[in-house]
């Protein structure tokens, strides 16, 4: 009799508490997964510039001073409006050497899913073989 009274006790605290540690473990669970999750909009407006990309073309002017920039900036974004994007313009020698960045603003909205043309007139910098271009940064509408 005595055995019976032991092995129910034993099973009542063992039963109440897995019943208890199930509870508290779920709802820190809960709470940490709460934290966590982002909405995608939260997600697109926190980096930008995983959703925006840059390119296009470029040609010299007749006396080599100037280059025109002819681009176009990719919104990959499926919420997010951004605005004001920064385009970093890289300058190459001939042996892929950076000879020097110039960053420069786009005063536009950049919808969801969009592309967007933008032109540039930048300073050519002297022995310069190629240029590239990304967009850095941008804010969200």
């Amino acid at each position: 009799m005595i055995k019976h009274f032991f092995g129910i006790v034993l099973l009542v605290i063992v039963f109440s508490s897995c019943h208890n540690s199930g509870n508290s473990s779920s709802s820190i669970y809960e709470e940490s997964y709460q934290d966590k999750v982002m909405s995608v909009e939260e997600i697109e407006q926190a980096d930008p510039t995983r959703f925006l990309t840059a390119d296009g073309n470029y040609n010299e002017n007749f006396i080599g001073n100037k280059l025109k920039v002819h681009g176009v900036i990719h919104n990959k974004a499926t919420v997010v409006t951004f605005k004001d994007a920064v385009v970093e313009i890289t300058f190459y020698s001939k042996t892929n050497t950076n000879l020097g960045t110039e960053k420069y603003t786009i005063y536009d909205f950049f919808p969801p899913n969009s592309d967007k043309n933008f032109e540039l007139k930048v300073n050519n910098y002297s022995n310069v073989s190629s240029i590239g271009w990304d967009v850095i940064s941008a804010l969200p509408k």
